[in-house]
């Protein structure tokens, strides 16, 4: 399977409420990122993805800035 578009990246967002599966509050479409629980960006099976704010994100691959 193809890596998300833009336009199915921000379907999969607006589906979920525009919540963070982190903390469950809404946010803007902006602010939140496709998280791959396996890993795989080609993964786009609905149970493999978690919506997570930019912030959730980078914390949960240990990325900073």
């Amino acid at each position: 399977m193809p890596k998300l578009t833009s336009d199915e990246r921000e379907a999969i967002i607006r589906r979920r409420g525009c919540k963070s599966d982190g903390d469950d509050k809404v946010h803007r479409i902006n602010n939140l990122e496709i998280h791959h629980k396996d890993r795989n960006p080609e993964n786009n099976d609905p149970r493999n993805l978690r919506v997570l704010t930019i912030k959730e994100h980078d914390d949960l691959h240990g990325r900073s800035g």
